[in-house]
């Protein structure tokens, strides 16, 4: 019975260190609104501010149990016909080509571009 639950209270406390925060997975972009997959399938948001949001926003990710710091990098080399598509069918359906870093408590940064690239 000792053996027993010497076994148990250690796999217990293997599990315990096994766990800890979850990490971002995937990231969606709109014109205003930051969306991050969690590895643990929470979704964290990080909103853009009502002005100046046309080349980037940064902040600490929103409804996340960890403080995750992100920057998001609106590409300045777009073709101007992509903005024009945009205002005309929407942020929806034209997403914004950005590059947005996601840095952990750690200072590990991941780095993730929107649109997801799709691998040939």
């Amino acid at each position: 019975m000792r053996r027993a639950l010497a076994t148990l209270l250690t796999v217990t406390a293997i599990a315990a260190c096994a766990t800890g925060p979850a990490s971002p997975s995937r990231v969606t972009l709109e014109a205003d609104l930051l969306s991050v997959a969690m590895s643990d399938g929470s979704t964290c948001r990080g909103p853009a501010p009502g002005m100046g949001a046309e080349t980037g926003w940064s902040g600490t990710l929103t409804g996340c149990a960890w403080p995750y710091g992100y920057t998001v990098e609106i590409d300045p080399g777009t073709n101007p016909v992509r903005f024009v598509l945009q205002e005309i069918l929407g942020d929806r359906i034209i997403k914004p080509l950005a590059t947005v870093t996601i840095t952990d408590a750690d200072g590990r940064d991941r780095v993730f571009q929107t649109p997801e690239r799709i691998a040939d």
